[in-house]
């Protein structure tokens, strides 16, 4: 990803569109805080408001900050109680319109929330939300995120089985007055994984005005220390936590869809862990236990090709395209 290293002149003033709060939370993340900084501060939107909460670093965090802090709002940097802690600092001190965080290993793309507010509709939203590039860099990324044009609770709970039922936090930006009439401002803090998780399902559950926009405006950077990567399973079982407990809020017959992705993931697990004839042999019991859930789900399909193949290579000694 291209590093600027200094704040870009602007003179597109546009105060008629909302006010954004961008909150970013940092802890000893020095070498990628400059880039989320500069990411904010050079959009061309300019009704922005940037707060910088770090969590009291021993790198060159504050110095990083201490560069731009004429531009920042407001900052500081003392121990917390993790990410959440440090988002909800920030969310005390926000006086946007519209609330978002971005993490400071992450950054917003080009002209990203003037590309989002000039669409007249998204002003009318509660809740608006994307997808994002991910990857080490962006020379190298794939485009995550919800697959719905819908918001809502079936899908939320599905967010430990598939990136395309996760909603990249980095892509939202929340209407405080909405979340201030439901006291629902802070994320909960006893979570530490899938904490937006559970923001979005208390957010849906008071029936929001929400708006997915098309474009791609915001990166997730894929790294060693990323918690998506080093403490996954942590990041699964909380979320299934989580799911069960608005699991009621959804009628008989998507609380059975849950349940079918929970049994289809747990298997697809073991699967992975087997040699390609065992796999043959989970994927036909699973198939004949889901029924229709087995045989369409493209993961399913997916590990069903890489085990059958082999088998049937190995069995007559021809080559079989994939």
């Amino acid at each position: 990803m291209v590093k600027l290293s200094s704040i870009q002149s602007n003179n597109n003033l546009n105060f008629d569109y909302p006010k954004i709060s961008v909150i970013i939370p940092n802890y000893n993340y020095g070498e990628f805080l400059e880039e989320a900084i500069l990411s904010v501060l050079n959009q061309s939107y300019s009704n922005i408001e940037l707060i910088v909460i770090d969590g009291g670093s021993s790198d060159n965090s504050v110095d990083i900050i201490k560069k731009y802090q004429s531009h920042i709002f407001y900052w500081i940097s003392e121990k917390d109680n993790g990410q959440t802690d440090a988002i909800n600092k920030g969310l005390s001190k926000a006086n946007g319109e519209y609330v978002c965080y971005l993490n400071s290993d992450d950054a917003y793309i080009g002209d990203a929330f003037e590309e989002i507010f000039k669409k007249s509709n998204s002003r009318q939203a509660d809740f608006i939300f994307g997808k994002v590039y991910a990857g080490r860099d962006l020379k190298n990324v794939t485009i995550f995120g919800s697959n719905r044009n819908v918001f809502n609770l079936k899908n939320l709970v599905l967010f430990f089985y598939h990136t395309n039922y996760i909603i990249p936090s980095q892509s939202v930006l929340i209407k405080k007055s909405f979340l201030l009439k439901h006291d629902i401002l802070n994320l909960k803090t006893n979570l530490k994984y899938c904490m937006d998780m559970d923001w979005y399902c208390r957010i849906w559950m008071h029936n929001p005005i929400s708006y997915r926009y098309k474009g791609v405006h915001c990166f997730f950077r894929i790294h060693p220390k990323t918690k998506t990567k080093s403490q996954s399973d942590l990041m699964r079982y909380e979320s299934i936590e989580i799911a069960l407990a608005y699991l009621p809020k959804l009628d008989a017959k998507d609380q059975l869809r849950f349940f079918k992705y929970l049994f289809l993931s747990k298997i697809m697990r073991k699967i992975y862990r087997h040699n390609i004839q065992s796999n043959f042999y989970l994927m036909v019991s699973l198939i004949k236990r889901l029924g229709i859930t087995g045989i369409w789900d493209r993961r399913v399909l997916g590990i069903y090709k890489r085990s059958i193949i082999p088998i049937l290579y190995h069995s007559n000694g021809t080559e079989i395209s994939a």
